[in-house]
């Protein structure tokens, strides 16, 4: 069996509060093609995922964001959900790291409310972005262009709406999305 990402070092970049189905969703997809995942967050220990309405399971951090850097990654997974977003927007190290990738080319992969995140590393402007359809305004005001698809690919940036019709969607474009920029990346 060819696995399409085999050697990809990806980051997953939680808090916690992040949205586990989406998380969980991405990772498999990333496991079942060989890449090697890796939990970044500013959590220390464990980090907790938010499933439904109630607290979710407990993750274990592989590298503490404190410490994390964008060249020891190939690829960047930012899973939405609002508390983790909150908490990662407490701390400097989160826009650092985002715009490591940013500058560097790397694919960035930005699930529904990651799009937060985002916008505080002004690296959105001028893309075309897709995800809640509630976020369209702050998007548009920090200088991005709103494009109303559920999955959206500007360059290595890829955006995109999450729920429980898409998400299987979403997480088929972002293998496939990562493994065309990993196949341009080693033709260059």
């Amino acid at each position: 069996m060819n696995k399409h990402l085999f050697g990809v070092k990806a980051a997953m970049l939680v808090a916690n509060g992040f949205s586990q189905n989406d998380m969980i969703a991405a990772q498999k997809a990333l496991l079942n093609e060989g890449a090697n995942v890796r939990i970044v967050s500013p959590e220390n220990g464990l980090v907790n995922g938010w499933d439904g309405q109630t607290w979710g399971h407990h993750f274990a951090v592989d590298t503490p964001l404190s410490t994390a850097l964008a060249s020891d990654f190939s690829i960047l997974v930012i899973p939405g959900g609002q508390r983790s977003m909150e908490k990662m927007n407490l701390t400097a190290h989160t826009k650092r790291f985002i715009n490591s990738f940013m500058d560097s080319g790397k694919p960035v992969i930005v699930m529904d409310s990651a799009l937060r995140i985002m916008i505080l590393t002004d690296h959105i402007k001028g893309h075309n972005i897709g995800g809640p359809a509630d976020m369209a305004d702050i998007v548009m005001q920090a200088g991005a262009n709103w494009i109303g698809q559920e999955v959206c690919i500007d360059g290595n940036l890829m955006t995109g709406e999450m729920g429980e019709q898409n998400l299987q969607t979403f997480v088929t474009a972002m293998v496939d999305h990562i493994g065309n920029c990993m196949d341009t990346e080693q033709a260059a």
